[in-house]
C-alpha cells in the first residue's frame, strides 16, 4: 500500500480532495483530509499500488502547482487496526463504540456498540460515523425508527445502533466481502443478528433491497459521489414521513450534495458538521391524504325530500337548520 501526503491552506486541499474524490475511475481507494495548524491542512490519499500513488501524486500537482506531495510505501499490516490501536470509546449522543476490553470497564447509562479495530470502516472515531450516530439519536427521539436500510456498511455499526435503538429490522450492505464479513461478525457480537441482514450488494437495487421497500430509516455513508449517483434509488425506497441518513461529504460538498437530494422532492431536517465532515439528514414528505368526495346531487335530492315531507329530524342533519 502507498501514502501520497500534501500540506497547503485549506482551500487548496479541499480542491484536491475534491479533484480525487470525484474522479471517476479515481487512483485514490481512499482520501483523507485533517487540519494541520491554524494555516495549514494536509491530504492523505492511499492506493494499492506504485503507479496508482503517482497517478494521485500527479493529480494533486495539477491542482495547484504549490502542492509537493510526498509519496511514502507503507508496509504490508492491517493499517486500520493498527491506526486503532489504543484509541479510547467514542461516544457519540447515547452510544459508545469501542472493542471488548474497553467496554468491561463499565458505561453506565450507555448504549454499548462493541465493534472491533479491524480493516472494514465504521468505528467511531471518524467524523462521519459519529455524526451518523447523533443524527440517528436525534431521529429516534422525534419517531420510530421502524424498518432500516443501510448502504455502504463497513463495520455495521450503524445498523446495529439502530437496532438497539429500537428499529425493527435491518438490511445492511456493502460491496465489499471482507466488510460484509466483518458486519456479520459485529452483529453476533452484539447479539442483534437476528434482526440485521447482511448482503454483499453494489448500490440499491439488489432484489432483496427492493422487496423490502420502503424503508423507514435509511443511512448512507458512503462519499460524495456515490451519493449523488444513489439520490433518486434511495429517495424511492424511503417510505413518506421517512429519513436519509447521509454522510461521507466534507463540509465544502455540501452544495452538490444537497442539490442532488432536494431535486428528489426531499427536505433537509437536519445537518450535523464535525472534523470537516458533514451528516445531512433529509426527509420524504408525508403522502397527502385522498380527499373526501361529496356527491353534491345525492345531498340536494335528500334535502328536498326533507322539506317536502317536513321531517325536522331529517333537516337537522343540514347545516342551517335547527328547530324553532
Amino acid at each position: 500500500m502507498f501514502m501520497v501526503s500534501a500540506t497547503a491552506p485549506r482551500d487548496i486541499i479541499q480542491a484536491a480532495a475534491d479533484a480525487l474524490t470525484f474522479l471517476d475511475p479515481s487512483p485514490a481507494a481512499a482520501v483523507d483530509t485533517k487540519e494541520e495548524s491554524r494555516t495549514l491542512w494536509r491530504i492523505d490519499a492511499y492506493t494499492m499500488d506504485f503507479d496508482s500513488a503517482h497517478g494521485c501524486a500527479g493529480i494533486i500537482e495539477l491542482v495547484d502547482s504549490s502542492l509537493n506531495p510526498v509519496v511514502t510505501e507503507l508496509e504490508d499490516k492491517d493499517w486500520v487496526a493498527v491506526s486503532l490501536e489504543g484509541l479510547p470509546a467514542v461516544e457519540a449522543g447515547p452510544f459508545i463504540v469501542a472493542g471488548a476490553h474497553e467496554l468491561a470497564k463499565g458505561h453506565p447509562g450507555k448504549i454499548p456498540l462493541w465493534i472491533e479495530a479491524g480493516p472494514a470502516f465504521g468505528t467511531g472515531h471518524h467524523g462521519t460515523t459519529a455524526g451518523c450516530l447523533l443524527a440517528l439519536e436525534n431521529h429516534a427521539r422525534k419517531r420510530k425508527l421502524g424498518k432500516v436500510f443501510d448502504v455502504g456498511t463497513g463495520s455495521g455499526v450503524l445498523a446495529i445502533g439502530a437496532i438497539k435503538r429500537g428499529a425493527t429490522f435491518a438490511i445492511a450492505s456493502d460491496l465489499d466481502a471482507e466488510s460484509v464479513r466483518v458486519a456479520k461478525v459485529n452483529a453476533d457480537n452484539n447479539n442483534v443478528a437476528n434482526k440485521i441482514k447482511v448482503l454483499q450488494a453494489v448500490g440499491a437495487r439488489n432484489r432483496l433491497i427492493q422487496t423490502n421497500a420502503p424503508y423507514d430509516t435509511i443511512f448512507a455513508n458512503i462519499l460524495a459521489k456515490p451519493l449523488i449517483g444513489l439520490s433518486g434509488d434511495l429517495a424511492r425506497l424511503l417510505k413518506p414521513g421517512g429519513v436519509v441518513i447521509l454522510s461521507g461529504l466534507l463540509t465544502f460538498q455540501e452544495p452538490s450534495v444537497r442539490g442532488a437530494f432536494s431535486g428528489r422532492g426531499l427536505k433537509l431536517v437536519d445537518r450535523i458538521r464535525r472534523d470537516g465532515w458533514s451528516t445531512l439528514v433529509y426527509q420524504k414528505p408525508k403522502a397527502k391524504p385522498e380527499p373526501v368526495k361529496i356527491d353534491v346531487k345525492d345531498d340536494v335530492a335528500a334535502l328536498i325530500k326533507a322539506l317536502e315531507s317536513g321531517d325536522m329530524n331529517a333537516l337537522k342533519a343540514f347545516d342551517g337548520f335547527e328547530d324553532a
